[in-house]
Formats: C-alpha cells, structure tokens, sequence
C-alpha cells in the first residue's frame, strides 16, 4: 500500500474516532453536583406568599393547548432519538372574584415551528386557543416561567391598554431576540415596564417569583398556595419532563448549545428540585410540558382541565 494512501487512511480514522468521541461528549450523560448553589427557602417562600392581604387562589387550572413530541435524546441525554410525548399547557390560577395566568402557549400560527421538532406531528386545540385568549382579556396579571416563545408568544395580540396586565421580569423584558421570536409589536413593547427586581418577591396572596436564570436569562419559578393548603411550585423549562428532576437526567450539552442554556445554573436547580422533591414530596413541582404529570394533576385534583371564564 503506498504511503500516501496509509497517511490518508490513518487521517480518515483519526478523524473519525476525533469526531465519534465529540459526540460521545456532546449527547452523554453527566452527574448532577452534589452539591448546589441554588437556594429554595419554603419558609421565605411561605411567609411572602403570606404577606399580602385577602384570600389565596381557590384552584389551579390547566387547559392543553397543543400537543407535539421531541426526540427522547433530545431531553434525557445519552437516550435513542425515539418521539418523546410532549404538551404545551396555559395555567390558571382562580380567586373568586379574579384570575391570573402563568404562561400564555402560542397562537396557532406559530404551531408549525412547535411540530417540526417531531417531524410535523402533533395537534393544536383551536377550541383551547380560544379560552386563552378570552383569558389574556380578562386575566388580573400574566406571569411567564421564562422568555421563550411557546411560553410567551401568546401575550403577544394584547392590546396597549392591557400591557399593565403582563408582568415581564426585567432579564425578560430585555431578551430582544425572545421577544422577536414571539412575534411582539413594537408598540407593546414600548408599553411593557419591569417587574422589580428581587430574587423572590411576591405578586399577590398565596402567588411568589423566584428567579431561576439559566434555561434562559429570565427563567423563574412560580410558587403557589392554594387556600386549601396544597403547595405548588411551576418550575418552566427548567426540566422538561418530570422523571429528569426524579432520576437527575438532565438534557444533553448538545441542546444546552442550541439553546443558550448556562448549563451550571440549571444543574446547580436540578439538585435542588431533586432535593426539595425528596424532603417535601407534598409539593408538586409542575413541568410545563410532561404529559404523564398533567394527567397524573388532574387526576390527583391539584390541577382542573380548562380555563374559568371571568367573574
């Protein structure tokens, strides 16, 4: 064999072998630390939710606005490309005399960008599309887990006179690209003004923020009491499914690169969701877009299918 083909030949399999262990990388698994950074404090959480005056939400509600699926391996790292079941949901939490929304979902429009990551598959609910829209009319305050569009974009058609209603932290407010992406008019924008900013703060009775930056830089998670005393806390993003907080799976480094994702900062929350989900398993940490979850909630009764019109 000549010299030049050996040269060439050992080249190619040096590459290849180069190329196979950068995906090795790239899609494995990896620990989660032991340890975190990352501080969840029921009893600060507790007492603010405690601090304004008047009655906690009487229920939380949930309506489905699209269903779709994402490669498995896309969110357990180092699992086979298989469809993984995925849904988009709008909560609802409802006092007697008002209501207020965490994340908006998407407006049909946009529903093709959602299937394309399951190769074209999935369903949109134009009759469940139609209570969140009624809702973003009528909703006390909008809250968002994070910035991105399938949690956000439906926020975008609200009139100037409803900004107020919309409460964007100010990381949020600031994600130009994730307000493209939603699709958010100028004029909106302009009318949009910051929430302060705190690392937990409370919105009204039984209803906390507490930042979470890392899926996305205005990542945070929203805490809930119930009047009746059952505790919730809407985690985003942050995990995409429930069994990743449970078994410590997270996404592979491939998807945290596509994404943005500071990647410390959501493990450094895994730990701590693993940790809370283990020492209070009374407190329903609610993934946006597990289906298995928001079936076993509305079993459960925490949750309740479909949007109250307003009082």
């Amino acid at each position: 064999m000549p010299r030049w083909v050996r040269i060439t030949l050992g080249s190619v399999l040096g590459l290849a072998l180069v190329l196979a262990g950068l995906w090795r990388w790239l899609d494995a698994s990896e620990p989660v630390p032991e340890q975190t950074s990352y501080r969840i404090d029921l009893e600060a959480l507790h007492a603010l939710a405690a601090s304004l005056p008047g009655p906690k939400p009487r229920a939380i509600r949930s309506v489905l606005v699209a269903e779709a699926s994402l490669p498995r391996g896309v969110i357990f790292a180092g699992e086979p490309f298989t469809p993984q079941p995925n849904v988009h949901q709008v909560f609802q939490l409802v006092w007697d005399d008002r209501f207020a929304l965490i994340d908006t979902s998407f407006p049909p429009s946009l529903f093709e960008r959602v299937g394309a990551f399951g190769g074209g598959s999935g369903r949109y609910f134009g009759e469940a599309w139609e209570q969140v829209s009624r809702a973003l009319a009528a909703a006390d305050f909008i809250v968002v887990t994070h910035e991105h569009f399938d949690h956000l974009a439906g926020a975008a058609a609200l009139p100037i006179e409803r900004a107020g209603q919309l409460r964007l932290n100010a990381q949020q407010l600031a994600n130009a690209r994730a307000l493209d992406d939603s699709e958010f008019p100028a004029a909106l924008r302009g009318a949009l003004s910051a929430l302060p900013e705190a690392e937990a703060q409370a919105l009204a009775p039984g209803v906390v923020l507490l930042a979470a930056p890392g899926h996305t830089p205005g990542s945070q998670l929203v805490y809930v009491e119930r009047a009746d005393g059952r505790r919730a806390l809407f985690i985003g993003d942050v995990a995409w499914n429930a069994e990743q907080i449970r078994q410590l799976r997270y996404r592979p480094r491939l998807v945290t690169y596509v994404l943005g994702e500071n990647r410390a900062q959501v493990l450094d929350q895994f730990r701590a969701l693993h940790t809370l989900g283990k020492s209070h398993p009374e407190i329903a940490q609610v993934v946006s877009h597990d289906p298995e979850q928001r079936a076993a909630l509305l079993a459960d009764g925490l949750l309740v299918d479909g949007l109250e019109p307003a009082p």
